[in-house]
């Protein structure tokens, strides 16, 4: 009769664990955001958006019932050759869960180890991944707000492994 207590008891006691863990994970991930959007966000410059930089930022989408589009994760894909500086291709992380989200990230940042700098061609394959993909994205600079945040690469695969929520409601 003990044997249904005790494993009840087990039972509850990793299930309280388990749900003061994912609270004290997400205020981890909350104050982390908060913190991060305080030090990071400046102005809106093209070298922001170079190849390789992962970005947020608010955008005027067209669809505005996408609320990914609203507020994208980006991992810049660099500009436009047919639009030149006035578009850029974007990754948006939102998009994926976040084992990918983190794999994409830790993808760019090799890549970047090997080259500071990254062009068009570089992110071509990634491009050629991601094509008919939702994440895949074209943005116009006109519609991208004042501000932005660009991380550091040294905070890629902590900043690709927060959920759009904890992104933008903090």
């Amino acid at each position: 009769m003990k044997t249904p207590n005790i494993l009840k008891k087990a039972f509850n006691k990793a299930k309280d664990f388990i749900n003061i863990t994912k609270k004290e994970v997400k205020k981890v991930k909350r104050d982390f955001v908060k913190d991060f959007k305080r030090k990071y966000t400046s102005s809106k410059t093209v070298d922001k958006f170079e190849a390789g930089s992962l970005v947020t930022f608010t955008y005027n989408a067209l669809d505005k019932t996408k609320k990914f589009d609203k507020k994208p994760l980006i991992v810049s894909l660099g500009f436009s050759k047919k639009f030149g500086r006035q578009r850029f291709l974007g990754l948006n992380l939102h998009h994926l869960p976040e084992s990918q989200r983190v794999l994409l990230a830790s993808l760019v940042v090799e890549m970047l180890k090997k080259k500071k700098k990254l062009t068009y061609n570089d992110v071509l394959p990634l491009i050629k991944k991601f094509k008919g993909s939702p994440i895949l994205r074209m943005y116009a600079m006109r519609r991208v707000s004042k501000k932005v945040i660009k991380m550091p690469q040294d905070i890629y695969l902590r900043a690709a492994s927060i959920d759009y929520a904890t992104w933008h409601n903090p």
